[in-house]
């Protein structure tokens, strides 16, 4: 039984747990999705019911995130406790350590009661460590369709953003870079897909300071994604905090040239002037720097998405399945 705050084709950690729920029953394995999201009526109906459902379950493995996101580990290690049930979580994020340090007892007395705790990245791994909280690290997982990968001859000034619109992902220090790179390249367009309480108040920024060549898309679902990707060239990611996000592997299997801010386990996944750029968090002048570079790189710049596509090999399910069915104490072939 997967449990998490699920939502159908919203991408994030749903579309994680839909890709291991899609796998496991290409193995033969029995699984279901058990969503514990909406609001506080709803999760206390939803904890009995949980209760009903894992029963018919040996392996309960949890999908939780910090602060609301952390309600899926509570819930379900106390039902799986209670049932005696093998517990597996599966811990995304990256503002664990904030969380951590606020909330230690809780976290202690949550990873210290499951069978396997499971982090994504090198950066979730040194925060465990640093709690004392026992873990082992298994990447997320992509599924990429034959035909993605488009091959750059060049890489044009076309940048896109693919994060929801909420202050953690600082989507403004990327339209001050862009107002900044539009000057030297005039032609140079930029798609923001995603929703979120900051729209408005970015909308606004964009007119008020007059930035053209800006497109707010809105929320676009999952399945399109892909299309939308093949369309740019550029993927600008500028988040406070972050963990190993699905956005940057989708723009890595479609041969995109990745531009983030070095943050959490970001620089787990990207090697500055290798697979990818980095800039320091917040600064929008490097930030642009960066994007002039992207497009003004040449071959050297080709080179780094043929290098960011080639390293996802350790994502696809063929890599995957061997440690998380050993983590689920599943015997594989």
């Amino acid at each position: 039984m997967l449990v998490a705050n699920y939502a159908e084709g919203v991408g994030g950690i749903s579309g994680q747990v839909e890709l291991i729920h899609k796998h496991l029953k290409e193995e033969g394995i029995k699984s279901d999705i058990f969503s514990l999201g909406g609001g506080v009526l709803r999760r206390l109906w939803a904890y009995t019911r949980l209760l009903f459902k894992i029963s018919r379950y040996d392996i309960v493995n949890i999908h939780a995130c910090s602060h609301r996101g952390f309600l899926p580990a509570i819930a379900g290690v106390r039902a799986g406790r209670l049932l005696g049930k093998k517990i597996i979580l599966t811990y995304h994020g990256g503002e664990a350590d904030t969380f951590f340090s606020k909330h230690t007892k809780l976290c202690r007395r949550i990873f210290c009661n499951t069978d396997v705790n499971i982090v994504l990245s090198g950066y979730l791994a040194s925060v465990f460590e640093k709690y004392g909280f026992p873990y082992t690290v298994i990447p997320n997982i992509i599924d990429i369709p034959d035909g993605v990968f488009r091959a750059r001859s060049l890489i044009s000034p076309r940048f896109i953003s693919i994060r929801s619109l909420e202050p953690v992902y600082n989507i403004q220090c990327i339209l001050k870079a862009f107002a900044i790179v539009k000057k030297e390249l005039p032609e140079a367009t930029l798609d923001i897909l995603g929703s979120g309480s900051m729209r408005n108040q970015l909308e606004q920024f964009v007119m008020s300071e007059n930035i053209e060549g800006v497109k707010f898309r809105g929320r676009i679902p999952n399945g399109q994604i892909i299309q939308w990707l093949d369309k740019a060239d550029v993927m600008v990611s500028a988040p406070l905090a972050d963990n190993q996000p699905m956005s940057l592997l989708e723009a890595f299997s479609c041969g995109l040239l990745v531009i983030s801010s070095n943050v959490g386990g970001v620089p787990y996944m990207i090697s500055d002037g290798v697979n990818g750029l980095l800039f320091p968090s917040g600064d929008y002048e490097m930030l642009a720097g960066k994007m002039l570079e992207a497009v003004n790189g040449g071959s050297s710049s080709v080179n780094m998405t043929l290098a960011a596509y080639r390293g996802l090999d350790k994502h696809r399910w063929e890599s995957v399945k061997p440690l998380l069915l050993e983590a689920y104490g599943i015997d594989y072939v």
